[in-house]
């Protein structure tokens, strides 16, 4: 008897640690919750109902509804920009400007990517599946946002994430956002190429990230100071890290920005300024990587 009752406690304890692997970040703690943002997001593509759901992109009016009964938002006004994973919204928290990020469905790395269009079937799983990741995604951005942002690296404010939305701050004047660095004519091109570095080199020293896509279309000019924008692909750069990988990370950001700024005739050596970086950090168990790649071993 004693037996039966501990298997069958022991079952009812599975099954609520397993529905809690389920529940997002934010929902996981909250007993008044009905389901977390993903649950509710695919019982709306389902129709209430179990069985195969109707995959599609979503469109402008489900997003900000998603975006305002999630509290996200009190407005969505208009896409700004599409990228390859995500659109970029201009939102509005009371009266305030704030950017909000809806990572798409259809341009994410899963398989049922692949399929042509827009639109397919999936089961129950593999819905709640593609969900979870897209929330991992904008999990992902949020944290490097908020490691950057405490860090002192000039970055969008992270607001606050649900499922695969986020919203950060809006850098721009009332509805018009600021220039790409690329956009702008700069009377100090020197010094700015310098503070771009310094920015740099805090996100990688400090916050521990290779930003990865780092370039005059990823930095923005706001009150005479880059702000350095798009870093869902950053690498962390920790004691797990392929250093060999971090620094060719390194090597491609800081070839980009330098080949911006040598169309003002500036002109600097891509290793000096990647060896400053490297003295700065380097995960204290990785500090051989070098040695050990020049005899032809890898760390493990």
């Amino acid at each position: 008897m004693f037996l039966r009752t501990l298997r069958i406690s022991m079952r009812m304890l599975f099954l609520i640690l397993k529905r809690a692997d389920y529940m997002s970040r934010v929902d996981k703690f909250n007993p008044l919750s009905k389901g977390t943002a993903i649950d509710q997001k695919r019982d709306a593509i389902r129709g209430g109902t179990s069985g195969k759901a109707l995959i599609e992109e979503p469109r402008f009016e489900s997003i900000k509804k998603d975006a305002i009964s999630f509290g996200l938002a009190t407005d969505v006004l208009y896409p700004m920009s599409a990228g390859k994973e995500a659109t970029i919204f201009l939102a509005k928290w009371n009266n305030h400007s704030i950017i909000l990020k809806a990572y798409r469905l259809w341009a994410t790395p899963h398989k049922l990517s692949m399929t042509k269009g827009h639109i397919r079937e999936s089961s129950g799983k593999k819905t709640r599946w593609i969900l979870g990741l897209l929330e991992d995604i904008a999990v992902k951005e949020y944290d490097i946002l908020q490691d950057c942002f405490k860090a002192g690296v000039r970055v969008p404010t992270p607001i606050s994430r649900v499922a695969n939305y986020l919203t950060m701050r809006f850098i721009g004047d009332g509805n018009t956002p600021a220039p790409q660095l690329r956009e702008v004519e700069l009377e100090n091109p020197e010094v700015v190429m310098n503070e771009v570095f310094d920015q740099y080199l805090m996100m990688y020293r400090d916050a521990h990230y290779a930003h990865g896509d780092l370039s005059a279309y990823n930095i923005l000019w706001w009150n005479d100071h880059p702000w350095i924008i798009d870093v869902p692909q950053t690498e962390a750069v920790n004691k797990w890290s392929d250093m060999n990988k971090v620094e060719l990370i390194l090597r491609r950001d800081i070839h980009n920005v330098l080949s911006y700024f040598e169309g003002y005739g500036i002109e600097r050596d891509p290793e000096h300024i990647l060896n400053v970086f490297l003295d700065a950090y380097i995960p204290d168990n990785l500090r051989n990587y070098r040695e050990l790649r020049e005899e032809g071993m890898e760390l493990l």
